[in-house]
């Protein structure tokens, strides 16, 4: 395990990731601590994205990425991120219920956009985790139950609660993933032993899952708050 306290755009040595789990801040004005700021002009938005996803790419040989933000940002993001040499795969919906953000004029939003990239051709596999199947009581379904099939791969939207700060394991940080989320793109885009990275990995929910996995992470965060947490995790 490697853990960093540095800005995401420092220029780490001696480095190869399978897969990123990138979760960055949306730049919507929310308060995080240590003075970090959600607030950006669009073109220093713009700059730290586009280096940390630079980063990232510079330190894959070949292996994957996944993004998390807001739809309206994804869309913006987009065409800076393929412009870097990473090339979209597919991309997903992560809907979740919710009771915040109502308004008057526009539709409750209740997802995020999941874009996954790759760089090269690395290995994956989409039937790692799996949903059940809607119609069990089918003769065919019965019979491929019967035969030992879990059930059929995800459609593109993962409905998936969010971790709020009443969740189980909760360590009282902004914007913690679930972990069913992170457990299903690391068993979709890595094998036993890879290196999963976390360029602003926060509370540490991808070492948290990771790690059972049989995977070795590499995590950074500026918050140096963070790095507490995660020797926490892996004392517990």
């Amino acid at each position: 395990m490697t853990f960093t306290n540095e800005d995401a755009r420092t220029v780490f040595t001696g480095i190869n990731v399978n897969c990123w789990i990138f979760d960055p801040p949306y730049n919507i004005g929310f308060k995080y601590s240590n003075g970090i700021s959600d607030a950006l002009e669009w073109l220093e938005y713009y700059e730290l994205i586009r280096d940390s996803c630079k980063n990232m790419y510079d330190h894959t040989n070949e292996g994957h990425l996944w993004m998390i933000n807001y739809p309206e940002q994804s869309a913006r993001l987009l065409p800076i991120i393929e412009m870097i040499g990473w090339e979209l795969k597919q991309i997903i919906t992560w809907v979740y219920p919710s009771n915040i953000g109502h308004s008057k004029s526009r539709f409750t939003t209740a997802s995020r956009t999941v874009m996954w990239f790759v760089k090269g051709d690395p290995v994956s596999d989409i039937k790692a985790t799996r949903q059940p199947y809607r119609n069990p009581n089918d003769k065919r379904i019965k019979k491929l139950i019967e035969n030992g099939s879990e059930g059929v791969a995800h459609y593109d939207w993962w409905e998936i609660n969010m971790r709020k700060n009443v969740s189980k394991g909760h360590a009282g940080w902004a914007n913690q993933l679930p972990n069913e989320l992170v457990k299903r793109i690391i068993l979709t885009s890595t094998k036993d032993g890879d290196v999963v990275g976390d360029l602003m990995a926060g509370s540490g929910t991808t070492l948290e899952v990771a790690v059972p996995l049989g995977r070795k992470c590499w995590l950074n965060d500026i918050d140096p708050k963070a790095k507490v947490l995660w020797n926490n995790l892996l004392a517990n």
